[in-house]
């Protein structure tokens, strides 16, 4: 006999972006959403075993979806991604994925590697070894010749030349890359990067879409200055990450909504470190986050104006930008010129259609995975709220209970084995 859970006199927020939905009911059965509506319009069968979940006065909505993180980095000050061996890499990425998973982020988009250890940590995950988010990868940055595969060793794979960029790409589908990531620009956290600077030629854009397409796979473009991020859009990328002097080009931003080419911009990364206690960031660091930022919001006010998708991307491992406060990133965005419902969607079902996953995953549908985040206050009133671990009472990844808070007690066969408590 199956199994039915009912989250019963919710108020449903759907990521959709309709109104929230008081006294309703989600249905879940098989890790799968039956049911999300008016609890008065729904009337489970009898042929099965039924678990309630009385949530009177509660918040329902769907995980998070973080579009840009990267697992090897922990908020170093000075964006050292290092660690001691591969062995501590591993449990770093995987210490750094289940911070994700108990702060509500049930789907991460990792852009950017360390010696292919990513796959090995998604696996474990996979295979039920340990609970973490939906790991959606990229592999290895894949570079130019700069110095920023000196400073992030692990992570960059340098290719000069088309044919170069068509076996780096080949590489990274090798390995199980979901997406291919092309630095299109120079860097900010890179000592002598100029984020303005334009990297790869369009030719070699291009041919990186061109093999990635080949095995259903996208591209997303790290590109700041706008002659990259020009040339991203008109070679078929499919998400622009960090877009800092986009708003340069009103030719390009129309030309981004017209392909619906996804605007992820970060911004909590400069918040971090120019609001933060950035004492101990080098000041190269901090210079530059503040050159940046200003040009960051107005970029994400033009693309919004103009209908450019946006997707929540935290860049969460980068300076003071720690794994499990991802979602603070979503109040950034209200400094851009976004509501807060358009914020809850760009880090639901946007980011979900960003990944290419919107059938699965980035609402409460029927027919979709149950990953599901219960709070205890209206995150619309204040965005700050989703990135409070007091507010989140706890975590569905696939209708299993994954993290909770302490106090908290729910029936054991709804736990994950390794159920995480919220915050940890």
């Amino acid at each position: 006999m199956k199994t039915l859970i009912t989250f019963q006199n919710v108020t449903l927020i759907d990521g959709t972006g309709r109104e929230p939905m008081p006294d309703a009911t989600v249905g879940v059965r098989d890790g799968r959403i039956v049911y999300a509506g008016k609890a008065r319009k729904w009337q489970p069968t009898l042929e099965e075993d039924i678990i309630n979940l009385e949530l009177r006065g509660k918040y329902v909505m769907p995980g998070l979806i973080d579009c840009h993180v990267h697992l090897s980095g922990g908020g170093e000050p000075d964006s050292r991604f290092d660690a001691a061996d591969d062995g501590a890499m591993v449990l770093k990425m995987l210490s750094n994925a289940r911070k994700n998973l108990a702060a509500g982020i049930t789907t991460v988009r990792d852009l950017g590697g360390w010696n292919e250890l990513e796959f090995a940590v998604r696996r474990s995950i996979e295979n039920g070894e340990f609970t973490g988010p939906r790991l959606v990868l990229a592999g290895r940055f894949i570079s130019i010749s700069e110095s920023g595969a000196d400073h992030y060793k692990g992570m960059y794979r340098i290719a000069d030349g088309v044919e170069e960029v068509r076996k780096a790409a080949r590489e990274q589908v090798m390995h199980g890359a979901d997406l291919v990531k092309l630095g299109v620009t120079g860097a900010v956290l890179v000592l002598d990067g100029v984020p303005g600077a334009t990297h790869f030629n369009s030719d070699e854009i291009r041919v990186a879409v061109e093999e990635a397409a080949k095995f259903g796979r996208r591209v997303a473009a790290h590109a700041h200055g706008i002659d990259g991020i020009r040339k991203a859009v008109q070679a078929g990328v499919h998400s622009i990450e960090h877009g800092t002097f986009l708003y340069q080009g009103p030719d390009v931003i129309k030309e981004m909504a017209k392909r619906q080419v996804y605007l992820v911009p970060t911004l909590k990364a400069d918040v971090d470190v120019v609001e933060g206690g950035a004492s101990d960031v080098p000041a190269w660091i901090v210079g530059k986050m503040r050159e940046v930022r200003e040009a960051a919001l107005k970029s994400v006010r033009a693309a919004r104006k103009a209908g450019v998708p946006i997707a929540m991307g935290s860049d969460a491992g980068t300076p003071l930008n720690y794994h499990g406060e991802n979602g603070l990133e979503i109040a950034c965005m209200l400094q851009a010129g976004l509501k807060p419902m358009e914020c809850l969607v760009a880090a639901t079902l946007t980011a979900a259609q960003a990944l290419g996953r919107e059938q699965e995953i980035g609402s409460i549908e029927e027919g979709k995975l149950a990953d599901l985040l219960v709070l205890d206050r209206n995150p619309l009133d204040d965005l700050r709220r989703i990135g409070d671990k007091k507010t989140i009472r706890a975590v569905f990844r696939g209708g299993m209970l994954v993290a909770r808070q302490p106090a908290d007690s729910y029936p054991k066969t709804i736990l994950a084995k390794d159920c995480l408590t919220v915050g940890q």
